[in-house]
Order: C-alpha cells, then sequence, then structure tokens
C-alpha cells in the first residue's frame, strides 16, 4: 500500500488505538508492524481471526495472555553464549509457562475457534526447561538450594562456619578483657570479611588483620586474629558458592540457546495472538462488524463512522463500483466531503488489515490492490492546507502506478487554478481511470464536473446535505443529487445587501441560474423521496415483526393444544392397558379354580373386544370431508358460528365478529384467538353429531379421570396386623389388583410377627398371584420378619 495514502488517511492513529488494546510489549510491537495486505486469502484469515476473537471474548473472557515478555534481546544473548541473569531466566521460564497455558486453552476450544486453535497447536513447548527453571531459580531470580547437590552441601557448610565465626566473635564482644579496646560491641562486614570497630590505640594490644577504617581515624575496624581462619574458610566456601551458581546459570542459558529457534517461533506466535485480541477488543470499543468482502469492486457502507471522531460523529451511506464507478461529491465546504472520502478509505484499509470496521451489518468493501488518497498535504479533518501543485503532483503519481484493481479518493479536484482549466484537466483525468475501470471517489466545486456525471457512463453524482433554515451541514451524502454551494442564500441569510446579492445574481448567466435551480428542486424532491423511504422502511420491519410474533404465538398455542391431547390420549390408553391386565389376572385366576371350563375363553375373548374397541374409541378421528363445507374466501363469519380449526382438528364456536383477519374461538373451556384462514364452517347436521359427540366423550374422559384418580389414592403399604386370615385374605387380594393397575412398582404388606399364620397366607397369596414379580421379608430397618416386600411386573 502507498505509505503516502496511508499517512493521509490517517492509519498511524488506528494504529495507535490499537496498540493501546495489546497487553504486552510484545503485542505492542507487533500491532506496529501491522499494515494492510491486498491478498484475499490474507484478509479472510486476518478477519476470521478477529471474529474468532471476539467470539472467545463474549463466550470465554478471551485469551490468557498474563506472564508474556518480550524476550527478543535475551534470546539473541543466550544464542551467542552470554550467561543470562536469574531474572532473565525466569522471565523466559513465564513466557514459556505462558505460551503453555494459551495453547492448551485454544486447543480446548478448537470446535469454536478453529483458526486460532490451529495456531496455537504450533506454539512450541519446553516442559523440560519449565521444570529446571522452577526447581533451580526463586521468582526473584535467586538461585534455590536445590538447584544441584553441590550448591546445597557448600550452602549448608557456609551456614555452619557462620554459626562458629558468629559465635566467636560474640564472644569477643562480651569478654571483659576486650571491653576497653572495643569502640562499639557490633559485628560488621567490611571487604567481605567480619570485623569488630576497635579504638585506633588498642589495635596492637587487640591483635588481629585491619581491613577498614573510620572517616576521623579514631576507630579501625578489625579481624579478630582468633577468627582469620575460619574467615579465610568462610570466603572459599563463599567462591565455591560463586562458581557454582555460575555454572548452574550457565547450563540453564545453555538450555535457552538449544531451544533458540523454537522459542523465537513461540514469540512471534504469541505476538500476533496478543495483536488479534488487540483487534477484538478495540472492535467491542468502536461497535465495529465485519463487512461483506468481494473482488468486484464494490464497496458499499451503511451507518459508517470515521472512527477518529469519537462518539458524536454523524453516520453516512456511501457506495460505489456497482452501478457506477466514479462517484463525484459537491456541496458546500465544512459539509463533510473531505470526512467522507477518509471515512471510506480508512474503513477500507482497516478492513485490509483484519480489524473489523464501525459500519452497519450490510455493508460491503472490496479487496483491492491499492488504496490511493490524495487529500493535500498536511490536510486534516478540520482543516485545507492544499495546493494546486500539491493535488498535481500527487495525481501524476497515482496515474504512473494506478492498477485496474485500485479506490481512489481525490479531494477538490483540479481545484487551486482557473476553474475553467481545472474543470478540463479533471475532466481528463476521471476518463483515464474510467478508462482503466478504476473506483473513483472525488469532491468538487465545478459546476461542470456536475453535468459531466450526468452525460458520462459510469458516473455518478451526490452531495452533503446542506440544511438551509440552520446554515449548518448535516453531514448525509446523497446518492443521484449533485450539490451547490448555496453562497447566495448563505450570503443572504447572515444580512448581506439585498441589492449586492441582486447585482451577483446578475453576473450568473441565464443558463447556469436555470440549472441551479433545477438542481435544488430535485435535491428537495430526492430529500422528500428519501424521508419517505425511511419511513416507509421503518412501518414494514415494524409490520413484519408484528406478523411474526403472532405467527410465532398462534404456532405455540397449536403445538400445546396437541401436546396436551396426546398426553391425555397416551394416559387413557395407558389405563385401558393396565385394566386389561387386571382382567387377565381374574381370568388365569378362574381357569385355576374352573379347569376345563369354557367360559373363562368367552369371557376373555369378550373382554379383548372391549379392549379394541376402547383403543379405537380413544384414536383422533380424521374430520369428514363429506361433512365439511369447502373454503370459500368470500365467506363472511359471524359470532355464533360453529367451525373446525382446520390446524388442530378441533371444533368450537365464535365468541365474536372476525377482526383483522383473526377471530376468538371458544374450544371446549379454552378460549384462542386464531387467523380466519384456519377455519372451515361447520353444516348444522355436523354441528349436532359433534355436540353428541362431545357429550359422549365428556363422559368416557369423566369416567377415566375418576378411574385414575382412584387408582392414584392407593398407597405402598398394607395394613393386615390383627386381621382374621379371610379378611386379610380378601384385602390383600384386591389391594395387589388396585396397586398393580395403579403402576406402583412396589409395596410393603404388614402382617406382624405373632404365630406366623398370617404371614403364611400372605406369602402362599403372593407365590400364586400373576401380577407379582417377587417377594420376601422386608429389611431390619423396614420391619424385619413382620413385614413382605413385594415387586410387581412390568
Amino acid at each position: 500500500m502507498d505509505a503516502h495514502s496511508l499517512r493521509v488517511l490517517e492509519f498511524d492513529r488506528v494504529i495507535a488505538m490499537l496498540v493501546e488494546c495489546t497487553s504486552c510489549s510484545l503485542g505492542r510491537e507487533f500491532a506496529l508492524q501491522l499494515e494492510p495486505l491486498p491478498f484475499p486469502e490474507t484478509v479472510l484469515r486476518r478477519l476470521q481471526e478477529t471474529r474468532e476473537a471476539r467470539l472467545l471474548r463474549d463466550q470465554f473472557g478471551g485469551m490468557p495472555l498474563g506472564g508474556i515478555h518480550n524476550l527478543r534481546e535475551t534470546l539473541e544473548r543466550a544464542r551467542i553464549g552470554t550467561c543470562l541473569t536469574g531474572m532473565e531466566l525466569v522471565r523466559t521460564r513465564g513466557t514459556v509457562e505462558a505460551a503453555r497455558r494459551m495453547r492448551q486453552h485454544l486447543l480446548n476450544r478448537r470446535d469454536v475457534v478453529p483458526i486460532l486453535a490451529e495456531m496455537a497447536g504450533n506454539i512450541p513447548v519446553a516442559p523440560l526447561f519449565e521444570s529446571r527453571v522452577e526447581g533451580a531459580l526463586a521468582e526473584t531470580g535467586e538461585v534455590k538450594d536445590s538447584a544441584s547437590p553441590e550448591l546445597a552441601r557448600v550452602r549448608a557448610t557456609r551456614k555452619q562456619l557462620q554459626g562458629r565465626l558468629s559465635d566467636r566473635l560474640q564472644a569477643i564482644i562480651s569478654s571483659e578483657q576486650y571491653r576497653t579496646y572495643i569502640q562499639d560491641s557490633v559485628i560488621t562486614l567490611r571487604e567481605g570479611r567480619y570485623c569488630i570497630p576497635v579504638k585506633a590505640e588498642y589495635a596492637r594490644a587487640f591483635g588481629g588483620l585491619v581491613h577498614d577504617s573510620s572517616s576521623s581515624g579514631a576507630t579501625v575496624f578489625m579481624e579478630p586474629a582468633s577468627v582469620v581462619e575460619l574467615g579465610n574458610e568462610l570466603k572459599q566456601l563463599a567462591l565455591r558458592e560463586e562458581q557454582e551458581i555460575d555454572r548452574i546459570l550457565r547450563e540453564l542459558s545453555s538450555m535457552v540457546a538449544g531451544h533458540y529457534a523454537e522459542l523465537v517461533k513461540m514469540l512471534s506466535i504469541l505476538g500476533h495472538m496478543d495483536v488479534i485480541h488487540a483487534k477484538a477488543v478495540l472492535a467491542e470499543r468502536m461497535q465495529a462488524v465485519e463487512p461483506a468482502l468481494n473482488r468486484r469492486g464494490i464497496f458499499r457502507l451503511f451507518d459508517a463512522r470515521h472512527p477518529l471522531l469519537g462518539d458524536n460523529v454523524v453516520p453516512i451511506d456511501i457506495e460505489v463500483g456497482d452501478r457506477f464507478t466514479t462517484l463525484l461529491i459537491t456541496g458546500p465546504n465544512t459539509g463533510g466531503k473531505t470526512v467522507t472520502l477518509k471515512t471510506l478509505g480508512l474503513l477500507t484499509v482497516m478492513t485490509l488489515a483484519g480489524m473489523q470496521i464501525p459500519a452497519g451489518r450490510d455493508s460491503e468493501i472490496a479487496i483491492v490492490d491499492q488504496v490511493w488518497a490524495d487529500i493535500g498535504d498536511e490536510q486534516d479533518i478540520r482543516q485545507s492546507l492544499s495546493t494546486f501543485s500539491a493535488h498535481l503532483t500527487n495525481i501524476v503519481r497515482i496515474l504512473r502506478d494506478v492498477t485496474g484493481n485500485a479506490l481512489v479518493l481525490m479531494d477538490e479536484i483540479g481545484a487551486g487554478t482557473d476553474p475553467a482549466e481545472g474543470a478540463a484537466l479533471a475532466r481528463a483525468i476521471l476518463d483515464r481511470f474510467l478508462e482503466q475501470n478504476t473506483r473513483v471517489v472525488a469532491s468538487t466545486h465545478y459546476g461542470e464536473l456536475k453535468e459531466y456525471a450526468y452525460s458520462r457512463a459510469g458516473v455518478e453524482n451526490s452531495s452533503v446535505e446542506f440544511n438551509r433554515e440552520t446554515l449548518a451541514p448535516t453531514y448525509r451524502v446523497l446518492l443521484g443529487v449533485p450539490g451547490s454551494s448555496n453562497a447566495l442564500y448563505i450570503a443572504a441569510r447572515l444580512g448581506l445587501d439585498q441589492e449586492l446579492i441582486d447585482n451577483a445574481r446578475g453576473h450568473i448567466s441565464h443558463r447556469e441560474l436555470e440549472t441551479g435551480k433545477l438542481l435544488e428542486q430535485i435535491e428537495e424532491s430526492r430529500r422528500r423521496t428519501a424521508k419517505a423511504e425511511r419511513e416507509a422502511h421503518v412501518a414494514r420491519a415494524a409490520a413484519v415483526k408484528a406478523r411474526d410474533e403472532y405467527e410465532k404465538r398462534v404456532s405455540q398455542i397449536a403445538d400445546v393444544q396437541r401436546t396436551v391431547k396426546q398426553q391425555a390420549q397416551d394416559e387413557a390408553r395407558e389405563i385401558v392397558r393396565r385394566t386389561a391386565v387386571k382382567a387377565d389376572n381374574i381370568l388365569q385366576e378362574l381357569q385355576k379354580l374352573n379347569k376345563g371350563s369354557r367360559k373363562g375363553n368367552s369371557v376373555k375373548q369378550r373382554l379383548t373386544n372391549l379392549q379394541v374397541d376402547a383403543v379405537r374409541s380413544l384414536a383422533p378421528s380424521p374430520p369428514p370431508e363429506e361433512e365439511m363445507l369447502p373454503f370459500d374466501a368470500g365467506h363472511i363469519f359471524k359470532k355464533g358460528d360453529h367451525v373446525r380449526i382446520t390446524t388442530l382438528n378441533l371444533d368450537g364456536s365464535l365468541t365474536s365478529d372476525p377482526k383483522d383477519g383473526v377471530v376468538a374461538v371458544q374450544i371446549g373451556v379454552m378460549r384462542a384467538t386464531l387467523p380466519v384462514k384456519q377455519l372451515r364452517p361447520l353444516k348444522a347436521t355436523e354441528v349436532k353429531e359433534e355436540l353428541k359427540g362431545s357429550k359422549g366423550i365428556a363422559q368416557k374422559s369423566g369416567a377415566s379421570e375418576i378411574a385414575l384418580r382412584k387408582a392414584m389414592q392407593i398407597a405402598p403399604e398394607l395394613m393386615l396386623r390383627a386381621l382374621r386370615a379371610e379378611e386379610a385374605q380378601m384385602l390383600l387380594d384386591k389391594y395387589l389388583d388396585d396397586a398393580y393397575t395403579a403402576g406402583l412398582k412396589q409395596a410393603r404388606i404388614v402382617h406382624g410377627k405373632g404365630t406366623g399364620a398370617l404371614r403364611r397366607i400372605v406369602h402362599e397369596t403372593l407365590a400364586g398371584h400373576p401380577s407379582v414379580a417377587e417377594f420376601g421379608v422386608a429389611a431390619e430397618r423396614d420391619g424385619g420378619d413382620g413385614a413382605t416386600v413385594v415387586k410387581f411386573r412390568e
């Protein structure tokens, strides 16, 4: 991309905003290197990375970016054989650990963020280095005693010697023999040796080595002769400790050098991850979206906002590249023409850099090879400092290097020179871009270019809207309508003498005046049309939303009704099935008592027929087509009509007259509001049959409900204690039948212990009952020998 154009579009300020969203210095370094690229595969992948990063933030809180350090200098020092410090190694281990966390975090979510997980899978891991540094170094960079056996031994020996040395020095300080010689009763360290401050005049009498003296010379710091040997040993141990620490640090530094290539690759991936996360954070702050991409040179921006103008910026709509390849923007100064150019250019390069843009969701950006911007030297959004020479220099460079797949933005094309020559030069430049099929958006004040747009295929006029009542621009872009400078109108509103204005108007040709008036009429007509279109769009959206909500509720009601009806039928069938099983059990007992009797088979056949009839009666019957009137779009329903709801296969009556295509329908005890198109009128004969059917169904439903309520009152326990054998036998038989019909899985029969006679009767009955799957003595907590637990068959 052209560096001058990127600077003019202020892409560097967007990068500065991105840098603020990074989490570490490594990410900031990579963010500063970000630039737009024209390769479709790269742009698509970059945008998908940003999309996945936003999804990751929404669902999982983002990426674990803590603990990452920029190790570039550290790795380079290790590569050339330099011994790293403890803190450098600790930071290296922390970054390796953070990379491992990042890798696992994204791999665990590969179904949600496949591209980021693919990147994470390429992050190298170094578990041996990580564990070795963790075991050898503290978080402060100090080498631990556990770093090596030799270091642990040396430090232990040194600690013992320090204790012995301290004891001897303390004894000297406390001794009456040396009290006169000692200046202060303290132990101090001089040149790595433990000393006692002694009065200078007693130095010879005290005995030992002088290592330092005070500034006045009155005090000398002496190592007593009795501890010199211990001091020498301690010094040797300190040197051995330093040597072992240096060996350990060099060993760890060698491990870093051995993983140099992997660690460089790890830093590269982590830096890119931080930039991707920063793009997601910036997109959230700007309320940005991912635009649709195309390779056809089409740009469509809806509700686009310049990212550098804050929250008060007015959104704009602009398009180029589909119906026309060149767009001319006209209108008064400070009306927003330059902002429009910069918004289009900046959002395009942001997209090519893989960033989401502050615009509407239907916005579309073309992937182009080049983005050129001629908006003057050092020009910003608020002030124009461009000159004709600066414009022309840029245009010459653009014409020399531009390709067909490019976006060219030109502010005040042809300005800064004689208007006639400037307009002619602008037309020639635009013709050249048209021949190359380059996408061009240019602003101008020249009336000749407005006419040029009408006469040249592929060129379209547009303008920035101006409110003539408030004398202020609205910053809205109106496609298809050329703008005017409104200079004379503004002058009159601001109080300029009318005679001067009339005199100025007299210098304008009649043709120019007529053209200006025509353009004003077109602009006003376009403004009214756009307003009506917006209002119609809002009304249509509200109507569609209301219709969708209504249809959704109707569908929900139908679903609930079908579900309730199906549940009622299923429960009724279950009751019939259990009743049939109970009848089979009774027949089995009759056959045991009356073997060879033919009545049992006859009764069974009758019960089977009864079961079949009951199931058939519960099945929903299809609507009798021959009894239903054909649908008539002209039929007028009224309150009291009997109708059939075709979507539910239910009948009801209207409780009101239809209104707006819907009507209230009474369906049994339920009332619903349904579309008229779902209703069919019933014949009088069908209404009578339906009433009879409804009564019969109600009676059947009532009987079933009573039976079901009675069955559900069966307790899971039967008390037989203290009853006579005949009473217990009768109650037990009835209870077993009712419990099985009610669907109990198991029950407890309490018969007591006593003589055991009642328990024997219970067990004999259970052993021969067809509904019983198994039984046995209850657990001790449930009654032990005084109760029996029964489990019923499925």
